[in-house]
């Protein structure tokens, strides 16, 4: 039943030649992982952009 977890083939050499040989940056290597990246930057900007706004807000106030 468990069989197909702990008698897996052994792959970590074929992984790590294929992201030696990858000519990419590290950080862009994995699958998906520009869309995770820029996910986050859109996230950030957009929490970044409403913190300030929020700033500004509370600078500016009722006069």
């Amino acid at each position: 039943m468990l069989d197909g977890i702990y008698n897996r083939p052994y792959r970590i050499i074929e992984t790590q030649r294929a992201y030696q040989a990858d000519p990419r940056p590290v950080h862009l290597k994995a699958p998906r992982r520009a869309l995770y990246l820029r996910l986050f930057g859109v996230g950030f900007t957009a929490g970044a952009l409403g913190t300030v706004f929020g700033i500004y807000s509370l600078i500016r106030g009722k006069q």
